[in-house]
């Protein structure tokens, strides 16, 4: 817990790209341009439930996926927050929602690749686990409930416990 603590904030992390990565976007509290719209369109989420698909806006909109694939329970509200993909960017996102079977981990992940799992603790544990084994995984975040992972070939490996 005081680990998590630590690092909460991007405090403790040497790699200036890392800790961009977890100041400006996995933690960042400022509203983006299309979260009205979408607090609009989705009045009944909690609290809670909004401010990780907000998350997940944010990440979507600093990789600038082109394509994005979804595993697992993915609600509609979230599958809306996910919807921002840009085109320029060879980067490809994979979203495991909560419940999330072995048999979705594609065979091959390419680089340049983003892998987001929610409920790394609970349903998706094993699922969680078994990405930690690759080796080509270079930036792993872990945030309690969900973990992050970043395959890139020209960064060294790093685990963050956020």
């Amino acid at each position: 817990m005081i680990r998590r603590f630590l690092h909460r904030y991007g405090f403790g992390i040497q790699s200036p790209w890392a800790y961009s990565l977890v100041r400006d976007v996995l933690f960042e509290s400022l509203r983006y341009y299309a979260f009205d719209d979408l607090r609009h369109k989705h009045p009944h989420l909690s609290r809670k439930e909004r401010k990780r698909n907000e998350q997940l806006f944010r990440i979507v909109n600093h990789f600038k996926p082109s394509d994005i694939i979804t595993a697992g329970n993915c609600p509609p509200a979230t599958l809306d927050y996910l919807q921002q993909k840009g085109t320029e960017g060879t980067v490809l996102l994979y979203y495991f929602g909560p419940e999330s079977s072995k048999e979705t981990i594609p065979t091959s992940i390419p680089d340049d690749a983003v892998v987001v799992i929610d409920d790394i603790s609970r349903s998706n544990q094993t699922l969680w686990e078994q990405l930690l084994q690759n080796p080509r995984a270079t930036a792993v975040f872990e945030m309690g409930y969900r973990g992050m992972m970043v395959f890139d070939p020209k960064r060294i490996r790093q685990t963050y416990q956020l």
